[in-house]
């Protein structure tokens, strides 16, 4: 039947003298039948699988599938079709297990599907239903569907927080105004890259210079930045410029000269002489050497407490020693140092006997114990950069579990003594893998002997 016709589907299921079930198909579909939620028909029956195409749609057509052991009959273009009849003479096309047969807008018949009976029809769609609509006198009016107690609630609410907003947001005071200096750094220097102009930075120091000057100049330097102040910008050419700022830098290096280690460094001596760091490079001389600056020194006294100071010349002399009365005799000025070697530390590992308790290949388990020795090794190494000397034996008990991991690992003896080493140990057979045991978890013991190899 294709889709181009007027007439749909219509299916009825009865089981045991009643009917489970009857729908009409208005838009095609494929149609199924079993014992699964999923189907349009639930119908209990062993001989199919759950979820059966009974009523297939393809290609606008829909198409009757039937298993051998269906029978029933089919008015199929004016003549009525025995199921088992066509299927037993091989009439029908065969698709997998099944076996299809077209059906027409006339077709119509019943098929008998385990102990339950399926009856379909195409027939003209009946009109649908009107929805249920309850009179008006029941339904009401929208005023009698307001939930008017909870209306009520939300509406004076509602009301109150008006009333509350309309008097508080007139009260709230503006907020400041912000200025440059309140935003952080990374901000402002979006916003004004330059903020500090020359004309500022000269203002900032007349400013601080008209501090530190008393009297009459002071009055006058104070008048003369209200004038410049006061006096309107003017263009300036580059010989002005670079006048100013010639005498900015001098400003800022007499008042730097005098701080910190620039004033120590710049100190003179008594007399007018060389301070500091002429005491030691011999006023600045290029080819002065440390024998030249400690030349004349004859004994250094040792200071017992951090209150006293190093005494020179002989035991019970009172005069401050000084660098320059350090006596050191003449050199060439040349001090070799030699490089500090070190000599390694390698240590010998090696396994000792291995025993298995279990059904699991013990030769296997020996063999990857062996060819683990060398990362074992690397643990007794370290050791040795810690302790030359260490030396001893370590045994270890292994639990091996079914699927072949390393489930336990304890230490039953230990001479080496040396927490980290058999701490490492322990990580590197955590990680070995042995094959899968027959019989279930088994027990490995096995031993490592070291010593130092020199």
């Amino acid at each position: 039947m294709t889709n181009s016709g007027n007439k749909v589907l219509r299916v009825g299921v009865i089981h045991n003298g009643k009917i489970l079930d009857e729908q009409i198909f208005r838009k095609p579909e494929t149609v199924f039948v079993g014992d699964s939620e999923k189907s349009h028909f639930v119908v209990p029956s062993s001989s199919l699988p759950s979820r059966f195409p009974i009523f297939y749609f393809k290609s606008g057509r829909y198409e009757l599938v039937v298993m051998e052991n269906m029978t029933g009959k089919v008015f199929l273009k004016g003549k009525v079709i025995e199921i088992e009849e066509v299927v037993k003479k091989g009439m029908l096309k065969k698709r997998g297990n099944a076996y299809i047969l077209p059906l027409s807008q006339d077709s119509r018949g019943k098929v008998m599907v385990g102990s339950a009976i399926v009856l379909f029809q195409f027939i003209t769609p009946p009109p649908k239903a009107p929805k249920l609509k309850l009179p008006r006198s029941i339904r009401g009016s929208w005023t009698q569907r307001v939930d008017w107690p909870f209306t009520s609630i939300q509406s004076i609410l509602a009301i109150i927080g008006i009333i509350f907003f309309g008097f508080y947001i007139p009260t709230v005071p503006p907020p400041d105004p912000k200025d440059l200096s309140d935003i952080p750094n990374r901000f402002a220097k979006l916003i004004a890259p330059d903020i500090e102009k020359f004309e500022d930075v000269k203002e900032k120091e007349v400013a601080e210079d008209i501090k530190s000057d008393a009297g009459m100049g002071k009055v006058k330097k104070e008048e003369k930045v209200d004038s410049d102040a006061k006096r309107p910008n003017k263009p300036r050419d580059a010989a002005t410029i670079q006048k100013e700022e010639s005498i900015r830098v001098a400003e800022m290096q007499k008042k730097v000269a005098g701080k910190g280690l620039l004033r120590m460094i710049g100190t003179m001596g008594e007399g007018g002489q060389g301070g500091i760091i002429s005491d030691v490079l011999g006023d600045g001389g290029k080819d002065s050497d440390i024998d030249t600056a400690l030349s004349g020194v004859k004994q250094i006294g040792i200071a017992t407490n951090s209150s006293q100071r190093s005494r020179k010349g002989d035991i019970g002399a009172t005069e401050t020693a000084k660098i320059d009365n350090l006596d050191v005799k003449k050199s060439d000025g040349k001090i070799g140092v030699q490089g500090r070697s070190e000599k390694a530390v390698v240590g010998r590992a090696s396994v000792g006997s291995t025993e298995v308790d279990g059904q699991i290949d013990a030769a296997s388990v020996s063999q990857i114990v062996k060819s683990n020795a060398s990362a074992v090794k690397r643990c007794y190494d370290k050791g040795l950069l810690a302790n030359p000397t260490l030396k001893g034996k370590v045994s270890v008990s292994i639990m091996i579990n079914s699927a072949g991991r390393v489930e336990v690992v304890d230490i039953t003896e230990d001479s080496v003594g040396d927490a980290s080493v058999t701490q490492c140990i322990k990580g590197v057979i955590m990680r070995l893998r042995f094959p899968k045991p027959d019989g279930g978890a088994v027990s490995v013991d096995s031993s490592f002997i070291f010593s130092p190899s020199n």
